[in-house]
């Protein structure tokens, strides 16, 4: 009760920070980022915008993914409007599908760029049932098949770059306390939606992809113990509270955003 109280009130936590704090005020106090480069997917509304527009102005480069490229160079457009001198690159990438993740992959590599961030915001809600060009749920295949293997894509050039720079990498996935709603057996219950879609309840299956995220980044964080210049951020995402996201000496706040689909 008391905690609640204190979120209501804006009273600072361990960070210093309230619920009434703002991006800028978090990053006020940030080093010169001009040295990381960053991908954000979901970047085109919602907390990824948010994130996006606080890290150019923070001088970090930007890589913005996204499934309507019109959508991503409206959010450069609005960036740039008010940073003139961030460097923001669109790039196509639907992560619902599996071939669209590995074409985007490439392109990136082909840049010869370094990558020292990436976070992993996009999600979808899908009222509707629907199957990916994979054969896959499309809720799950968005919001997490599409993550994880954008992830295991893009980790050997995100250990490259901390091995060269010195700089600790990293990569936060973004999920929902929601996904404490999923109970049973989550791939049985999988190939049920996939196959039936008179079995599919739309909260149940955002749930169980929540879920998937916070099993990867379990997994992710075990598996990159053994690197010490590389380390994996892990939070859980509530609507309407912040998150605070250690970036070197520098913090990232995060503002969750009222819609589900980011």
């Amino acid at each position: 009760m008391l905690e609640t109280v204190k979120y209501l009130l804006g009273s600072a936590g361990a960070s210093g920070y309230g619920s009434k704090s703002t991006a800028e005020n978090v990053t006020e106090q940030s080093p010169d980022l001009r040295s990381v480069t960053a991908i954000i997917t979901g970047a085109t509304s919602g907390i990824g915008a948010e994130t996006a527009r606080v890290l150019a102005k923070r001088g970090v480069k930007l890589i913005l993914p996204a499934r309507s490229v019109k959508a991503a160079e409206e959010t450069k457009a609005r960036i740039l409007s008010e940073v003139p001198e961030a460097e923001i690159i669109v790039m196509a990438l639907d992560l619902s599908s599996l071939s669209s993740v590995r074409k985007f992959v490439a392109e990136f590599e082909y840049l010869n760029f370094p990558l020292n961030l990436l976070i992993n915001n996009a999600g979808k809600f899908a009222h509707q049932h629907a199957i990916s060009e994979d054969g896959i749920e499309m809720t799950f295949a968005t919001n997490h098949l599409g993550h994880f293997l954008l992830t295991k894509l893009l980790l050997k050039k995100m250990i490259e770059t901390s091995n060269k720079t010195g700089v600790q990498g990293r990569i936060v996935n973004v999920s929902s306390s929601i996904h404490g709603w999923f109970s049973g057996d989550s791939i049985q219950y999988l190939r049920l939606i996939t196959k039936d879609k008179s079995q599919y309840d739309a909260t149940r299956a955002y749930a169980l992809s929540k879920l998937a995220n916070v099993l990867h980044t379990k997994e992710l964080a075990q598996i990159l113990k053994v690197s010490p210049k590389f380390s994996l951020s892990f939070f859980f995402l509530k609507k309407n509270k912040m998150l605070f996201i250690d970036l070197g000496k520098s913090e990232i706040c995060w503002l969750a955003s009222d819609s589900l689909e980011d």
